[in-house]
C-alpha cells in the first residue's frame, strides 16, 4: 500500500540543505509509485535533455553521438547509441566533460577512482548531483526504518593511515543527510585494511546496531566469529556495498547476528544505482537518478531473469556525462516487484567477490594498494595484484612503457605499504588484463586456496 506523503521527516532547521533535500525526498517518495510508463517518459525527458547539452558542450560526445537524432530518440532505440567503455572514459579524461554548465547544477567537484576494474580514472559531479546522491541515501534510511538513536559503525576501505585500530575514528552523529532530519547516536569508522581480529575486538567495544561494510569483509567477520565462538547481539543490520553478495551470506548473517543484511548497488561514477527494497532481497533502480540496460554480448536487450552486461547512464551529472557506461558488472532484472513501487527490479548483481589478503602470520585483510600515488610515479592504466603465496605478491601492469629501476621501487614500496607487510613483489607488464570467467575483472586475485596454502 502506498504511503502517506507524511512518511518524510521535516527537516530540523528551517533554511539550510535539509530544506531543499526534503523537497526532493516528497518528489522521490511520489515518484517511486509510479507506473513503468510514467518513469519510462521522465528517464526519456531527462534523457534527451542531457544527451543535447553533451552533445553541446563536450568535445567527446560532439564526435561521439554525432549522428544521433533527438527528435527521433525513444527507449527502445537507444540500443542504436554507442557504448561507453571505462577505456573510453580514462583516454578521454577532459574532453568527455562538459565545457560549461548550467547555473543551477551548482559548485563542481571532483574525484578518482579505481573502481573494480583497476583502471583510474577522473570524474566531475556537481552540487546537483550531490544532493541527489544524498536524497537516495536518505530514501534508502528511510525504506528500511533505523532506529536513529543506535550506534552506527563503518568498517570500509580508505586509502590513507586513518581510521586504524584500536580506537577507529568517532564522530558525535550519523553525519549527512541524515543528521539534517534526526538528532541521532554517534558513529564510527575503522579502516577496512585492520586485522580481522581487531576488527572484531572494536565492533564488541562499541556494540553498534547498524554496520556497514564490504561482503568479504563481513564473510571474513563471520568466520572468525565461528573460530572464536565469539557473538554479536547487538547489531540489528548489516548494510553491505562494493561486491556481490550470496544467499549463504545473508543466511549467515541471520544465523550468526540474528539481523537482516540490506546491500546497496552504487559506484563512484554513478553514485546508487540500486537499493534493496525493504520488503525483499531485491533491488530497486533509483530511476529518477539513472537509467539501467542489461544487454546480451551482441548488444541487445536481455530478458527479465538473463544475466547480461550492466550499462547504466546517469541522468543528471552533466560535469562528466556517462551516457550508456558499461561499468563492468552483469547482473539481472526480473518481474515488478510486490511491494508496489514502480521502480524496475535488478533480481541479481553478478558483481566481482573481492578476495581476502593473506598476511604470513595467516591474519586476513582488506588489500588496499595505493593506486593514487601509483599514479604519481607513472601513468598506469590498469593493474592488478596477485597474491600467489604468503610472502609473495606479483603486480601487473598496463602502461605505455616499462618503468626505470628507481620507478619500480617506488612502486614496490607503495605497495608494500598500502598491504601492510613487506611482502616479496615481483612487477610484470602486459598489453591487457582478462577478466575472469563470470566476465568480471578482478583487481585483487588470491591464489592461496587453490594451491592449499591458505593459513586457515
Amino acid at each position: 500500500m502506498k504511503p502517506s506523503s507524511g512518511s518524510i521527516p521535516k527537516p530540523l532547521l528551517q533554511d539550510g540543505q535539509g530544506q531543499a533535500l526534503y523537497a526532493l525526498l516528497q518528489q522521490l517518495n511520489e515518484s517511486q509509485w509510479w507506473n513503468a510508463e510514467q518513469l519510462a517518459r521522465g528517464q526519456l525527458q531527462q534523457l534527451k535533455k542531457l544527451i543535447g547539452y553533451a552533445i553541446a558542450h563536450s568535445p567527446f560526445y560532439k564526435q561521439h553521438l554525432r549522428d544521433v537524432d533527438l527528435n527521433n530518440l525513444d527507449l527502445n532505440s537507444i540500443n542504436a547509441l554507442p557504448l561507453l567503455t571505462r577505456a573510453q572514459l580514462q583516454e578521454n579524461n577532459g574532453n568527455i566533460d562538459c565545457s560549461q554548465l548550467p547555473e543551477t547544477h551548482g559548485v563542481v567537484s571532483e574525484s578518482m577512482t579505481s573502481g573494480s576494474t583497476g583502471i583510474p580514472v577522473k570524474l566531475r559531479s556537481t552540487a546537483l548531483t550531490s544532493t541527489l546522491w544524498n536524497a537516495i541515501n536518505m530514501r534508502e534510511q528511510l525504506w528500511h526504518k533505523r532506529q536513529m538513536d543506535k550506534v552506527s559503525a563503518s568498517i570500509r576501505w580508505h586509502g590513507e593511515p586513518i581510521g586504524l585500530p584500536p580506537d577507529g575514528v568517532h564522530f558525535t552523529d550519523w553525519g549527512l543527510p541524515v543528521n539534517l532530519f534526526f538528532k541521532t547516536a554517534a558513529s564510527y569508522f575503522l579502516n577496512s585494511s585492520s586485522a580481522i581480529t581487531a576488527q572484531l575486538q572494536w565492533l564488541q567495544k562499541i556494540q553498534p546496531g547498524y554496520l556497514m561494510t564490504h561482503p568479504s569483509n563481513l564473510r571474513a567477520l563471520l568466520q572468525q566469529m565461528r573460530q572464536d565462538e565469539s557473538e554479536l547481539d547487538c547489531i540489528l543490520q548489516v548494510r553491505t556495498v562494493g561486491e556481490s553478495i550470496s544467499d549463504d551470506l545473508r543466511s549467515s548473517v541471520i544465523e550468526q547476528l540474528n539481523a537482516k543484511l540490506v546491500d546497496l548497488y552504487s559506484s563512484e561514477e554513478l553514485g546508487y544505482i540500486a537499493i534493496q527494497c525493504p520488503l525483499h532481497d531485491h533491488y530497486h533502480i533509483q530511476s529518477e537518478s539513472v537509467l539501467v540496460e542489461v544487454l546480451r554480448e551482441d548488444g541487445s536487450a536481455c530478458d527479465l531473469n538473463e544475466s547480461g552486461k550492466i550499462v547504466v547512464s546517469s541522468l543528471r551529472n552533466y560535469a562528466t556525462p556517462l551516457i550508456r557506461y558499461e561499468i563492468g558488472d552483469y547482473g539481472e532484472l526480473s518481474e515488478p516487484c510486490p511491494c508496489g513501487r514502480g521502480l524496475p527490479v535488478m533480481k541479481r548483481i553478478h558483481g566481482r567477490v573481492r578476495n581476502m589478503l593473506t598476511h604470513p602470520d595467516g591474519s586476513k585483510h582488506w588489500p588496499n594498494f595505493g593506486f593514487r600515488k601509483f599514479m604519481q610515479v607513472a601513468n598506469i592504466k590498469q593493474f592488478q595484484v596477485v597474491q600467489h603465496g604468503l610472502s609473495e605478491i606479483e603486480l601487473k601492469l598496463v602502461l605505455d612503457s616499462v618503468l626505470s629501476a628507481e620507478q619500480e621501487a617506488a612502486i614496490k614500496n607503495i605497495l608494500s605499504e598500502s598491504l601492510g607487510h613487506p611482502f616479496d613483489i615481483d612487477i610484470s607488464y602486459h598489453s591487457s588484463l582478462t577478466r575472469s570467467n563470470n566476465g568480471k575483472f578482478e583487481d585483487f586475485i588470491s591464489l592461496l586456496a587453490a594451491k592449499g596454502q591458505d593459513a586457515n
